[in-house]
């Protein structure tokens, strides 16, 4: 309900701003190295079970994609487009009464369509902070299955298409010729977990299984650079002339 909400109202934020359009579109690329951290949910869980310790820490990851930017006027923008995302982990097994300790590395691949609007407030000459809010459609391509002679580890995402909310806040140098160069951050918190990781350790004649929820929760540090486009010209309406009657 919230996003269909959110949805209708740019639409006719749209709308009502045809009128006061820049006319200015432009295309983007962006990098965004993915961060973890324990602040925002995106740290490392650990579980003991029965003197097994089970450690899933998110290392740093990387998105990269395009931006399409439509200008709405001179402080508002919507923005769409298409990310990578290549999300690491680390999977510890540790067995205290054994004195063994195993780890993995694994990366979870998705794709991601977000839909923001900008406020924009001009500091100087050439100089534009913004913040945005708005949604993203996660697309989660496949499952993962990782093992050795000791541990099974099965990724399984729960749905191919989750939503997730998005905030951004940034700054950008827009030049006359050569584009924009923008500096900021962003934060994407899904509705519900991206995946469950089932880990089974099954070697050293032991058997312990144990689930873990992943959440797609991350935050980035975001470099962009959109290309110089010059604003859409209006288009002239042209008077058809009037047919002349000859007289005889």
């Amino acid at each position: 309900m919230r996003v269909k909400l959110f949805l209708f109202s740019l639409v006719v934020f749209n709308i009502l701003s045809v009128s006061a359009q820049e006319r200015v579109t432009t295309f983007g690329i962006q990098f965004k190295p993915i961060i973890p951290s324990q602040l925002f949910g995106t740290g490392q869980q650990t579980v003991d079970q029965n003197q097994v310790y089970f450690t899933v820490t998110p290392k740093a990851g990387y998105s990269f994609g395009m931006i399409i930017r439509k200008g709405l006027n001179k402080s508002l923008s919507f923005e769409t487009g298409i990310n990578y995302l290549n999300r690491k982990f680390e999977l510890e097994i540790k067995d205290e009464l054994l004195n063994f300790t195993e780890t993995s590395d694994f990366n979870l691949v998705n794709y991601e369509i977000p839909i923001s609007l900008l406020v924009y407030i001009r500091l100087s000459e050439y100089l534009y902070m913004n913040v945005s809010g708005g949604i993203a459609l996660d697309i989660y391509p496949s499952d993962l299955y990782t093992y050795s002679e000791n541990f099974q580890n099965d990724v399984i995402v729960y749905d191919w298409f989750r939503q997730s909310l998005i905030a951004n806040i940034g700054w950008e140098y827009r030049t006359d010729k050569s584009g924009y160069f923008y500096l900021g951050a962003s934060y994407h918190r899904p509705f519900a977990h991206m995946a469950k990781e089932i880990v089974w350790y099954n070697g050293n004649n032991r058997d312990e299984r144990l689930d873990f929820n992943l959440s797609g929760n991350y935050i980035t540090l975001d470099l962009r650079y959109f290309f110089h486009e010059d604003p859409e010209k209006k288009k002239k309406k042209i008077k058809k002339a009037k047919p002349s009657i000859e007289r005889r």
